[in-house]
């Protein structure tokens, strides 16, 4: 063999060596990305059971369950405004096996809240939204105010008597009625109770004006009388409620008020990880049955990209940490 034959010969040699090499690290990342998930994963719900964010995820979960080949676990940490089981989980490994859901209250926390242990955006990123959530604003029905032009003009002109209930204070009903002050230029007043339901009664009886709430508790009452439906603050009109006018149809295109609930991972979590979890859970949600499903409980089917979910929770704490700074709530 000729010394040139040799050196082509131990290149081609070399080239080999180093392909092999590359192909022996790449394999093991291909088969621990292939293999993900394999084994069941966890998803914290910061909230009671029973209410409507932990039927959602139990539903959603079910499929993603059978999607995916492996169980997934929903345990509910409530407490603190969902903080308790959003540290919980910001604090997990950042793995693709330790999830949240949340609702709007995760972006809105850190403008209402002084102090927090972890930081909603920093600490914890996007994998899906599962939904956007419409508010109904509704009228107490012993009131004049059949619209929303008439409420403001009603409310300016009967500033003592324009008020508006909601679940709690800093809940989302609360802010979006601050959001609706604000936008119309009105006085309210905010009169907080523990929960929707105590605050019914006194809606009915016209004790106080107004209230947002979604279209799942509000139809009813609205169907039996108790209350008017003004407005509705998705961009269209909702199939459950075809004769309630947009908030933009009613004149106010700014009050687009609303909750929304998304699944989150921690930060660090690897993209190849959230992309995965991102697409099954896209497959999950364009179900028919469960969109319908999602439907019925006043929830409009979203999904999309983690990094367009992580871009709006940002936007979203920016635009209420506005409404929070004008509005002077402060939470301990």
């Amino acid at each position: 063999m000729t010394r040139s034959k040799r050196n082509a010969h131990v290149r081609r040699l070399l080239t080999l060596g180093l392909l092999a090499g590359s192909l022996a690290g790449a394999i093991p990342a291909m088969a621990q990305g292939d293999a993900y998930p394999n084994r069941p994963l966890r998803v914290v719900v910061p909230y009671t059971p029973g209410g409507v964010s932990d039927a959602v995820t139990r539903l959603v979960m079910q499929k993603l369950a059978e999607r995916i080949g492996q169980p997934v676990v929903v345990e509910n940490r409530a407490g603190a405004n969902g903080m308790i089981g959003s540290e919980n989980v910001a604090k997990s490994a950042p793995d693709g096996y330790s999830l949240l859901v949340v609702v709007a209250a995760h972006a809105i926390n850190p403008s209402l809240y002084a102090k927090m242990s972890y930081d909603p955006v920093k600490d914890l990123t996007g994998v899906s939204m599962i939904g956007r959530i419409p508010l109904l604003l509704v009228g107490s029905a012993q009131l004049p105010p059949t619209s929303v032009k008439e409420l403001v003009g009603w409310g300016k002109a009967n500033p003592d008597k324009m008020t508006f209930a909601s679940s709690g204070t800093g809940s989302g009903a609360h802010l979006a009625g601050e959001l609706f002050a604000q936008a119309v230029g009105m006085k309210m007043t905010h009169v907080p109770y523990k929960g929707i339901s105590p605050a019914l009664p006194d809606l009915f009886s016209g004790q106080v004006a107004v209230i947002f709430d979604s279209v799942q508790t509000m139809m009813p009452q609205v169907k039996a009388g108790k209350v008017r439906a003004l407005a509705i603050t998705s961009p269209t009109r909702w199939p459950a409620a075809p004769d309630v006018p947009t908030m933009a149809e009613a004149g106010f295109p700014a009050v687009t008020a609303g909750s929304w609930i998304g699944l989150l991972a921690p930060a660090k979590t690897p993209p190849a990880v959230l992309a995965k979890l991102s697409a099954d859970m896209d497959a999950v949600l364009h179900q028919p049955d469960v969109r319908a499903r999602l439907i019925d409980y006043g929830i409009d089917p979203v999904g999309g990209k983690p990094e367009q979910f992580q871009a709006f929770i940002k936007a979203e704490a920016v635009r209420w940490g506005e409404v929070v700074r004008k509005s002077g709530v402060k939470l301990e």
